[in-house]
Formats: structure tokens, C-alpha cells, sequence
């Protein structure tokens, strides 16, 4: 008895293996954001840091606006103190915020995959299709 090939159930086999596959490269994507983000931050703070009583100063405070959160430049341009002070207190406030960030791409990413994984089954139940009696 010659079997037929089923094209139904060879779309399923392909969504069951590409959905998760497709699922982890988006994913991969969005994890470092965070931590890359902090990374450029945190090199503008140090910037303004070795900076200080240079003539390059004012242009590394320029710069910082656009480098780093608002209110982390807003911390470190209209903070009064030692500038190392401000500097400090700039970099506990975008830690605080990088984590929430990271927070934010985690259940951003965990909604994503629930998403998915449930399109992929209601798409892999209509590619199966009713039984049919030969």
C-alpha cells in the first residue's frame, strides 16, 4: 500500500520546528538592548568625568544630553555639588533605569513567545486539518 505524501502534515512539522526557531532569533535581539544602552551611558558619564576642569568639559556636558536619559543629564548639567557627586548619583539613576528597561524588553520578549506559541498551534491545527477516511 502506497502511502500519499501529506502536505498538511509537513507544514506542521515545518511550523513546529520554524515558530520557535523564528521565536529565539527575535528574542536574541532585543536582550542586549539594555545592557548596551547602560554600556554607551555609562561612557559618556566617564567622558564628563575625565573630562572635568579641561577645555574639553563644556563639550562633554553638551554631548551628555544626547548620550544618556534626560533626567540622567539632567542630574549631572542642573545637579549643584562636585561634579564626581553628581556623576555618582547620574549613574545610580540610570542603573535604576536600565533594569527597568531590562524589565520592560523581558516581558516584552515573554509575550512574544506566548504569542507565537500560540499562533503556531492554531496555524499548525488548521494546516492538519479533519481527519479524512480514505
Amino acid at each position: 500500500m502506497a502511502r500519499r505524501v501529506s502536505f498538511s502534515r509537513i507544514g506542521f512539522l515545518l511550523t513546529a520546528f520554524l515558530f520557535p526557531g523564528l521565536i529565539g532569533t527575535f528574542a536574541s535581539f532585543s536582550i542586549p538592548a539594555p545592557v548596551i544602552d547602560a554600556m554607551h551611558q555609562q561612557a559618556a558619564l566617564d567622558a564628563v568625568l575625565a573630562a572635568q576642569n579641561t577645555p574639553n568639559e563644556a563639550a562633554a556636558l553638551a554631548n551628555l544630553s544626547n548620550a544618556v536619559d534626560a533626567d540622567t543629564a539632567a542630574i549631572v548639567t542642573s545637579g549643584t555639588g562636585p561634579i564626581a557627586a553628581r556623576i555618582s548619583a547620574a549613574q545610580a539613576n540610570m542603573r535604576v533605569e536600565v533594569v527597568a528597561q531590562a524589565r520592560s524588553a523581558a516581558f516584552k520578549i515573554r509575550l512574544m513567545v506566548i504569542t507565537m506559541t500560540v499562533l503556531g498551534a492554531i496555524f499548525g491545527t488548521a494546516l492538519l486539518g479533519p481527519d479524512q477516511k480514505a
